[in-house]
């Protein structure tokens, strides 16, 4: 269901996602990474963070589960942008970041300690997420896309880390969406590191 909207509303959301300000939430994830770090950006949409990065002289590989989405991607940063769900994400300690810009809300509830578990495993000794999420403490399914989304505040958040002991909270913050027309909406921003 959530490939098929972004299929065939692709258009749309580029527009709207590139106009996002993400530099508080560039400058803090850069200030945890070394330079020239190998950087996977996940669900990466139209390429925006992708392209950010590689400017910035990081290692990027990218993927997403869109078509649509995918080809606009690798035009945009130049790149081959791989198609896959974070579901199917299998690789070991290779990266060492993990950046994850309004992407895990797509993920079932259920199934989220098991990306969960997938992210660490991807990600080198020490690695860092960048997560976020819709804030609200409760799922919830849009109407105009039918698309269910899950959703943490941060004591919901901070619950489910607990619970699945694979990461550390380095920071939490929530945000008013910087996005013209969505400023009704608030976003939880989590800044994580791998466990020992």
């Amino acid at each position: 269901m959530t490939t098929a909207v972004y299929d065939t509303n692709a258009g749309e959301f580029i527009s709207s996602w590139l106009t996002a300000d993400m530099s508080r939430e560039y400058s803090i994830f850069e200030n945890l990474v070394k330079p020239g770090a190998k950087i996977l950006d996940g669900g990466c949409g139209s390429g925006r963070d992708t392209l950010y990065f590689l400017q910035k002289g990081y290692d990027v590989s990218a993927f997403d589960p869109s078509e649509e989405m995918i080809k606009y991607a690798s035009d945009f940063t130049g790149i081959k942008i791989k198609n896959l769900k974070w579901e199917d994400l299998d690789e070991k300690e290779k990266y060492d970041a993990v950046w994850a810009s309004a992407t895990l809300y797509h993920v079932a509830r259920i199934d989220m300690p098991a990306v969960f578990a997938r992210i660490s495993n991807a990600l080198k000794s020490k690695g860092i997420l960048f997560a976020s999420f819709r804030d609200r403490p409760d799922d919830f399914k849009e109407v105009e896309t039918g698309r269910v989304l899950t959703s943490f505040d941060k004591d919901t958040f901070s619950h489910f880390l607990s619970s699945i002991n694979l990461f550390d909270i380095i920071e939490l913050e929530e945000r008013i969406d910087s996005r013209k027309g969505k400023e009704d909406e608030k976003w939880l921003f989590a800044f994580l590191r791998k466990k020992l």
